[in-house]
């Protein structure tokens, strides 16, 4: 058949060897936002291999979400202006590519999941519909072929019930459905990247227990490359094979998940992890950290996280930290690392 064909040969087209250049590696991305002093992004480089899971974390207001729609190219130009970096995807670069060229692999071989679906899909129209003109937007399927790559999308992602679903509206399903469904229209065309903005977020936890487990089988079956952005470490250990932890714009320690986790470096990780019981290992009161993410017209002169730092030192208000190859095998942005245990445990 036409449809299993197709499939088959989008699969091939987009095969991407384990051993190959990284599907996506973003190089000293900066961007500014009209009328700013500073750059909301600053400076941030990572890359994702095929079929590896690259969480980007860090607390609200970090410049996670904007870093991904850079990316996928859909940040208003008016107001968002590109300072300097690379976004290469299989060698192309993402941000200087015509629109024409870029909306051609938005939802073909680059797909989205936003943080919440309801926002995303389109009222009016049933959610089988939606993953249908997906579909034929990128395929040469007909209304039929479509409708039945829809259905079996939804079965991949377990909804129960999938012939019902197909012809339901958004308000109709919960937000635990809507969410499949959202995996189901990001999946349907075999994207070769998968960026995934706090997919679990709005949910309760045992739902983002299940999608996140739904995540990681389909991935495991595609070998899709998948960047999930989150600022819940829980979620990162649950999930990543590496992790960026960014900080006002800017990538603070990056690595494998094993080295994050097992000896974290940079004093904003510690405090991330501390803050969390699970990770903390904490039986009373949890750790915290004192203030808030720097507004970009009053961004420190030297390392942004100095005014909420317990281990600055005068230098680092004045010079930026470069990033640095700590034992473990990942990059710290920190002129106190390597943070032995007895400065982690009484900060100056």
């Amino acid at each position: 058949m036409r449809a299993e064909t197709a499939e088959r040969e989008g699969s091939a087209r987009r095969a991407v060897p384990a051993a190959a250049a990284p599907v996506l590696q973003v190089s000293n991305l900066s961007i500014r936002f009209a009328a700013q002093p500073a750059d909301m992004i600053d400076d941030v480089s990572f890359a994702i291999g095929s079929g590896r899971t690259l969480c980007l974390v860090g607390e609200s207001g970090c410049g996670k979400s904007v870093t991904s729609l850079a990316i996928m190219g859909l940040l208003p130009q008016r107001v968002a202006q590109i300072q300097g970096g690379t976004a290469r995807f299989l060698g192309e670069d993402l941000l200087s590519m015509g629109r024409a060229a870029l909306e051609a692999k938005r939802g073909n071989e680059i797909a989205m999941i936003f943080q919440e679906p309801m926002t995303s899909l389109n009222p009016v129209f049933t959610v089988g519909e939606q993953v249908a003109e997906s579909v034929r937007r990128h395929r040469k399927y007909g209304r039929t072929e479509a409708r039945e790559r829809a259905l079996e999308m939804f079965r991949r992602v377990r909804i129960p019930a999938p012939e019902k679903r197909l012809d339901e509206y958004p308000h109709q399903l919960s937000g635990g459905m809507r969410q499949r469904v959202m995996i189901a229209m990001a999946l349907a065309n075999d994207p070769v990247l998968l960026i995934a903005d706090e997919p679990t977020t709005a949910l309760d936890a045992t739902i983002q227990a299940q999608i996140l487990d739904l995540i990681r089988d389909l991935q495991a079956e595609t070998g899709t490359a998948l960047l999930l952005i989150t600022h819940d470490f829980g979620v990162v250990a649950e999930i990543a094979d590496d992790v960026a932890v960014m900080y006002a714009g800017h990538v603070v320690e990056h690595g494998p998940v094993e080295a994050i986790f097992n000896d974290p470096q940079h004093p904003y990780t510690l405090g991330l992890m501390g803050s969390m019981p699970a990770l903390g290992g904490h039986t009373g009161r949890l750790m915290t950290i004192a203030g808030s993410v720097p507004p970009a017209d009053a961004m420190p002169a030297g390392c942004r996280f100095s005014t909420r730092c317990p281990f600055v030192v005068e230098k680092c208000r004045s010079e930026r930290p470069p990033t640095r190859l700590m034992p473990g095998g990942h990059g710290v942005a920190c002129f106190r690392a390597p943070l032995e245990l007895n400065v982690r445990a009484q900060p100056q």
